[in-house]
């Protein structure tokens, strides 16, 4: 199976898209971004039964910018590490935001447990929303 319990039970992916229109080997790195979307823009200490499951308030880290940021970066690279089984060695690099805008850009990247290596780009902005895709090189 090439998705999480959750696509399977749903029958779709976080975007709507139904699991059955994705090709099977497309399926595994879709569901992980799914699971990176929940994952991030879920709030430390908000599941009770697993205290540590997510990361920490947002609006925490820019107030202690820029320290904040490895603060922020230590915490994606743990948690990824303890609940997303599917990747191992995660790294996290922080990258300066195309435009203007006041959000915080890192470019997360692991290897498959099957094999195979995965970059996804990270946007924390302001308000305290993660925006996970694939990562793709610069021009």
């Amino acid at each position: 199976m090439n998705q999480a319990l959750f696509e399977s039970l749903t029958g779709h992916f976080l975007d709507k898209t139904p699991v059955d229109s994705i090709a099977p080997q497309s399926r595994r790195v879709l569901s992980i971004m799914d699971h990176l979307t929940r994952m991030f823009n879920t709030r430390e200490g908000s599941i009770p039964h697993l205290e540590d499951y997510g990361l920490p308030d947002i609006s925490e880290i820019y107030r202690k910018m820029p320290d904040g940021i490895e603060d922020l970066q230590g915490a994606i690279r743990r948690t990824v590490e303890k609940y997303e089984p599917r990747l191992k060695k995660a790294k996290v690099i922080r990258t300066e935001p195309k435009d203007k805008e006041f959000k915080i850009e890192f470019i997360l990247s692991g290897e498959l447990k099957e094999g195979g290596v995965v970059r996804f780009q990270t946007v924390f902005t302001s308000m305290g929303n993660s925006q996970i895709s694939p990562w793709k090189r610069p021009d």
